[in-house]
């Protein structure tokens, strides 16, 4: 395994994949709804897709970069980690060269089809000030999207037809400017309603964010050379390059858990639609052990409440592989290091590794589809003995 040391840049974009991602989670918290019908799907934000489409059906190619390659520094494919993005994230991010100005850089629509979802929020920026940040859904067939997060501005021509939680089908072109970025990534990703992810054991825990499951490898719906050309600019270098985030393997460990009792990926009932009573969220009961979404030889370790709040680890060791650990292997350990957030880097390669332990976690799959966990802050896996009273149970 190769290591290179981590440069002061590498932190500075460390700290912006963070806030980011957080800002992105804690956005969702005031938009995401849930208990919908099983007849309306879901898009991020809240947006639902035509229940009674009469397009076209099935893929479409990709026709343009959603920003110039000359305005991209990098770009980081799904699966990573931040915060309340406790179980693996279903989006990319471009992140642009210019990190400082906001509008450094036009967005673009990737292929032709429908605006029919939008919505705008605003975030406190040094100085007090309000700056407004934009989604848009666009629809390119009827079981095909694609979307946009963390736009800074929108075009003009755009901007005169949105209306906020209002239905939407405004036409767009293939490479036409929809808005800007700047000073942040964009965020994107393709949603294939004709598929569904095989990596989950229970699909049905995704309800209430059910575009989740129909998250497709964005790099496959470009043709060349702007596929490689995307692909020389992201770090991930294994296939699917546009990452993943359905780990589970059944009646093994490595995948995500969701806290018994707290119906799945929704979250206890206090946190629906919203809401937001102890400064925490629908999140507390994830739980998440899989491979890193770059460096996938180490394994992530991600909760939902640790010390209090959502926090990711690398494990020291990744052995025993959570992709082989089932009940007949008892109770098994790791111990918890700094998470390695995969710096935005495009040769790849695995930042410096921090060896410090700052915690044990203790893991033992049970019959049932069901795993035993509890973490010990502060303790070396020597120091960990056995399960306590506060070791909780988890589901699929």
């Amino acid at each position: 395994m190769k290591n290179r040391n981590q440069s002061g840049s590498a932190h500075a974009v460390l700290v912006v994949v963070i806030i980011l991602a957080l800002l992105g989670a804690l956005g969702f918290v005031f938009v995401r709804t849930i208990g919908k019908n099983n007849d309306q799907k879901n898009m991020p934000g809240g947006s639902s897709i035509e229940a009674d489409c009469k397009g076209s059906s099935g893929t479409v190619q990709m026709k343009h970069s959603p920003m110039d390659l000359k305005d991209i520094s990098s770009i980081m494919p799904i699966g990573l980690l931040a915060g309340p993005h406790v179980t693996p994230i279903d989006h990319l991010y471009f992140y642009p060269k210019d990190m400082k100005n906001r509008d450094a850089a036009p967005v673009y629509a990737m292929a032709d089809g429908y605006i029919t979802g939008y919505s705008a929020r605003t975030q406190n920026v040094q100085g007090g000030a309000q700056k407004a940040e934009y989604r848009l859904f666009m629809q390119h067939s009827c079981d095909f999207y694609s979307y946009f997060d963390l736009m800074t501005s929108l075009d003009s021509s755009i901007a005169s037809q949105m209306k906020d939680g209002e239905k939407l089908k405004v036409p767009i072109k293939a490479g036409q400017v929809l808005g800007r970025v700047g000073a942040q990534s964009l965020d994107t990703a393709i949603y294939n309603y004709a598929m569904t992810l095989p990596g989950f054991v229970r699909p049905e825990s995704y309800v209430a964010e059910d575009w989740k499951i129909h998250t497709d490898d964005f790099f496959k719906y470009f043709d060349e050379p702007l596929k490689s050309q995307m692909l020389a600019l992201n770090p991930r270098k294994v296939e699917p390059y546009g990452g993943k985030i359905d780990y589970d393997v059944a009646g093994k460990l490595q995948g995500n858990w969701f806290l018994e009792g707290t119906n799945g990926y929704a979250g206890p009932e206090k946190y629906h639609n919203g809401q937001n009573p102890d400064g925490k969220g629908y999140w507390v009961g994830h739980f998440s052990i899989a491979p890193d979404a770059v460096n996938v030889d180490l394994v992530d370790i991600s909760f939902g409440e640790y010390n209090g709040q959502a926090t990711q680890f690398t494990a020291l060791s990744s052995s025993p592989d959570p992709a082989l650990v089932g009940p007949s292997d008892g109770v098994v350990k790791y111990e918890l290091t700094r998470y390695i957030q995969p710096t935005p880097n495009p040769t790849g390669g695995v930042m410096a590794r921090d060896t410090k332990v700052l915690g044990t976690v203790l893991l033992q799959v049970l019959d049932g589809g069901k795993l035993k966990m509890q973490a010990f802050p502060g303790k070396m896996a020597s120091e960990v003995a056995e399960f306590t009273s506060a070791a909780k149970t988890y589901v699929r």
